[in-house]
């Protein structure tokens, strides 16, 4: 129900009390007529003033809640409106528009002038970014075609994944084609320096090349950046060239030397599988050198099927005898594999005295069993040692050969 319905129905029965007169009832008992005065209930009846006091009440009341509310509306609009014009100002897209006067242009860095520049930015970028692609894949072309002229087809196996030696239909063997040139008849004592590990570091590689005789072998990683490029360079110099083979060594896998690893927990396919990928990254290599190995040159059922496969492809191993213990020249000797082994590690002591004491020791070996093999490493002292050293041993009847013309020479006892 309405209040203003209720507040007319209760003004209405105010009226209809006030009209109400005294009842006059008969006394039929007696015949005898008596007028009975009977007097109201006041305790049922509800005075007038409070009714209309509590009707203004309850009216009042209604007005005090509209009004109240009408002017809270209005206070807050009032104190808000400012914010809320702002917020809408601030989230309403506008354009700017700059209205220029007859016969003026547009100055230079308006917005369609900044978006022919933007445009002229991104076609520069463009043109950058494929120029820079261009170099890198003229680089990239350039190491893959490091090898021409390098490898020789008629002793190369083209595959998908790059060139693997392999002995020619009419016998010539790839160490025999890329051996450098050596006077057999030379009868004096022969040592042979291999410096492995190769490639890894340009400088030390281009120090190598640039201040070491082209009688040193060079041997290099198979995961030098350069690889390709390092062999041609060294071919050209005329130096005989090694791959490194990482064998697995004592430690493994805390020590470990890399995904291709020879390890003894693989089988025969997953070690020539590893072999076969190593040899794929360059070419024209006499032969490989077996390095670090401490614990699988020390297994023959794994060791020798890596054998088998080199002998195979008309390489040579080289031993470098990581272990004293190693098997590897006696199971080569015993598949006929050209091979040679190391005698003397130069420079696991890298200091000018150490250096030297490796180095007369080398030559005391070769002087006693007229050849001899030494290993080293591209290290800045060790090239600059055997840069004079090599000029020396000219003066003491000691020849530098290529590792080739050491080839099965060297005794096993």
């Amino acid at each position: 129900m309405k209040l203003s319905s209720f507040i007319k129905r209760l003004k209405n029965a105010l009226r209809l009390q006030r009209n109400n007169p005294e009842k006059s009832t008969l006394d039929n008992g007696d015949d005898v007529l008596s007028e009975e005065v009977t007097e109201p209930d006041h305790t049922d009846e509800i005075p007038r003033s409070k009714l209309n006091r509590f009707a203004w009440f309850i009216y009042g009341t209604f007005l005090v809640i509209v009004l109240g509310g009408a002017g809270l509306l209005v206070g807050w609009v009032l104190v808000s409106a400012e914010k809320t014009i702002e917020k809408r100002i601030a989230i309403t897209p506008a354009v700017t528009v700059d209205v220029l006067a007859d016969g003026e242009t547009a100055p230079k860095n308006s917005s369609r002038d900044k978006r022919k520049l933007g445009d002229q930015a991104a076609e520069d970028d463009s043109e950058t970014t494929i120029a820079n692609q261009s170099k890198e894949t003229k680089n990239t072309l350039n190491n893959s075609d490091a090898l021409v002229g390098i490898i020789f087809p008629h002793i190369t196996e083209e595959t998908e994944t790059g060139p693997l030696p392999v002995i020619a239909p009419d016998g010539r063997q790839p160490w025999l084609e890329y051996s450098r040139g050596f006077k057999r008849a030379d009868r004096k004592p022969r040592i042979a320096l291999i410096i492995s590990n190769l490639g890894l570091s340009d400088t030390y590689t281009k120090a190598t090349l640039e201040l070491l005789p082209e009688d040193i072998t060079l041997s290099f990683s198979h995961v030098a950046p350069r690889l390709k490029s390092w062999v041609r360079e060294a071919r050209q110099k005329g130096h005989e060239i090694l791959l490194d083979i990482p064998m697995e060594p004592i430690g493994f896998p805390k020590n470990d030397p890399g995904r291709a690893t020879l390890l003894t927990s693989s089988n025969e396919v997953e070690n020539l599988n590893r072999l076969e990928h190593i040899m794929k990254q360059a070419g024209g290599y006499v032969g490989l050198l077996g390095t670090l190995g401490t614990k699988f040159m020390l297994h023959s059922e794994t060791f020798l099927p890596v054998l088998r496969s080199i002998k195979q492809r008309g390489l040579i191993y080289v031993d470098s005898r990581s272990t004293s213990r190693s098997l590897g020249p006696e199971l080569a000797s015993s598949i006929q594999l050209p091979k040679a082994f190391n005698n003397v590690f130069l420079d696991k002591e890298p200091s000018q005295e150490k250096i030297k004491n490796k180095l007369d020791e080398l030559e005391r070996i070769a002087l006693k069993r007229r050849f001899a093999v030494g290993i080293a490493q591209p290290l800045p002292i060790t090239i600059e040692i055997l840069s004079q050293w090599t000029k020396e041993l000219k003066t003491k009847q000691i020849a530098l050969a290529p590792i080739t013309a050491i080839v099965d020479k060297q005794s096993q006892r």
